[in-house]
Formats: structure tokens, sequence, C-alpha cells
């Protein structure tokens, strides 16, 4: 592992935890396991930790739209084994030759990385220059971060309501939609940036 940190100009003690470059990075891992875990959960969420084994394996075994590859692929160079996988391995590579395969696949996630930066600030130049428009009677989801309700953990709860029913536009950006009788203390006009058309996933990933 020296050898092979060495040609990968790595510094510092491999096995350090609490590392503070990777701080961002897990604070963006726990976001994408927090919604897996909001489609998964019973509504008391007392069983989350029966799916997080499995919300992280599926986290770190999916190719992110950024890199085109996997978390597990950009950190080991290989895929993860299935059931159906395991058979006698080949020939293991010297660590000079896996560190050139580490290095090669380094780039190509920092050359995805870029791509996506720049087509990232197309869309937002784009988006921020578009005044979206709902007509009465038309469904949409509502942003619930600054909806309350009555589970346990607002980081499990669902990040987008409905669809509901807009009732008419109020003012230049707002909306009144009909919300559900329950909700008797949510007040039911909402600006157009915390609404999205029915006809998109509340989640990215559907």
């Amino acid at each position: 592992m020296k050898e092979l940190y060495k040609l990968l100009h790595i510094e510092g003690n491999p096995s350090m935890a609490y590392h503070p470059q990777t701080d961002g990075q897990m604070e963006r891992a726990n976001q994408e396991l927090e919604q897996y875990l909001q489609l998964y959960v019973n509504h008391h969420q007392t069983d989350w930790a029966d799916w997080l084994s499995l919300a992280e394996f599926a986290y770190n075994n999916c190719e992110h739209s950024a890199t085109k590859m996997s978390p597990f692929y950009a950190n080991t160079g290989v895929h993860p084994m299935g059931l159906t996988d395991i058979r006698t391995s080949s020939a293991n590579l010297t660590a000079k030759d896996f560190a050139k395969h580490v290095k090669d696949i380094h780039a190509l996630a920092q050359a995805n990385l870029t791509k996506v930066a720049v087509d990232m600030k197309q869309f937002y130049d784009w988006h921020a220059g578009q005044q979206i428009e709902f007509e009465p009677g038309a469904k949409v989801f509502l942003d619930g971060r600054h909806i309350q309700t009555d589970c346990p953990s607002a980081k499990m709860e669902e990040k987008w309501f409905g669809p509901y029913e807009v009732v008419e536009r109020v003012g230049a950006g707002a909306y009144r939609l009909k919300l559900p009788s329950t909700w008797k203390k949510v007040h039911p006009v909402f600006n157009v940036v915390l609404l999205k058309p029915a006809n998109e996933p509340a989640f990215e990933s559907q």
C-alpha cells in the first residue's frame, strides 16, 4: 500500500479518520442515503436501520451522473462482485500498473465533472431566465422543506409533497393550492420556486 500511495502521490496517513477534505463528500453521500431511506422506511421510521446497509451499497454501486462511474469503481478501480460473478480471479496487477489504472479512472472522472459543471452553469443561466406558469387545475409538487408533519425525523421525511391542484394565481409569482384538509395550519399560498410540475418526478433519480 505504501508503494501504491507513493505512485499516486497521496500524502498523509491513508487510514486517518475524519479527514477534513472528505467532510463535504460525506455530507452529500448522507443526503443521498437519506433520500433512499425516505422511500423505504415505514411511517413511524422505526425500521431505518434495517435498510441502511442496502442503501449504502446501492449508493456506492450506482453510476453517478457527474463522474459517469460509481464511487466504488472510482475508489478501487474495480466493480463489486455479485454472487454470480464469483470465480477464480485472474493474475493481480502490479502496483505500478494498478496505479496507472486508477490515475486513468480519476482523469476520466475529473473530465466528466468539468463537463457537468459547464452543463450546470448553462442550465442555471437558462432556468434563471424562465418564469414557470401554472393554470388553475394543474397538478404540482410542493417543496416540503418548510412543512412540519407528525413524523419523528424531518431528515427522512418526504422532500416533495403532492401532487396538489392549483386553485389560482396570486400576484406575479405565487399560487394558491388545494391542500389536504388535515393541513389546517398551513397557509395555502406558495411562491412558484417551491413548486414543480407534477409530470416531473418528485425525486431526480426516478
